[in-house]
């Protein structure tokens, strides 16, 4: 058999989550695989700050400072997806680390995925229509097309 439980195939698993429906269901597959293969996790949220959220908006829930000043708005939401995605990991078992990162996220992955000596990188699609993806590409789309290792897209 292929997959054995005693083999050590995916030693560390990075798990790419934005705290959508996807990237939650790709935590939970990612959970799996850690208990059957004894992984580490890392958890890793991306902000791309060319994403300019519309003024006042602030993430639901959080300090008024989210509304006006964008650190804190971008500290709040990556700790909002952490504390998601955690959850689900908890819930499995399984301990993990955190990573925040800045930037384009194809190329934040891809750099955090080598940095951590990744063996499978985990993330949700996105679920765009085929003539936008073609127009715009997606996040899942060029981490598959340029990562050193594997990578399973859950949709």
């Amino acid at each position: 058999m292929l997959l054995e439980r005693s083999t050590k195939m995916f030693s560390k698993i990075v798990i790419c989550s934005d705290g959508s429906d996807h990237a939650k269901l790709a935590a939970g597959h990612a959970a799996a695989l850690a208990k059957k293969f004894g992984s580490e996790l890392v958890v890793v949220s991306v902000y791309n700050p060319t994403d300019i959220p519309p003024p006042f908006i602030g993430v639901p829930g959080a300090s008024l400072a989210t509304a006006t000043d964008m650190g804190s708005y971008v500290r709040e939401l990556q700790q909002s997806v952490e504390r998601e995605t955690g959850q689900i990991l908890e819930a499995a078992g399984l301990t993990y680390t955190c990573r925040r990162e800045l930037g384009h996220p194809v190329d934040r992955i891809i750099t955090v995925a080598e940095a951590e000596h990744a063996d499978l990188i985990v993330m949700g699609c996105r679920g765009l229509s085929q003539w936008k993806s073609y127009l715009l590409g997606s996040v899942s789309d060029g981490v598959l097309h340029h990562a050193h290792c594997p990578v399973l897209i859950v949709r």
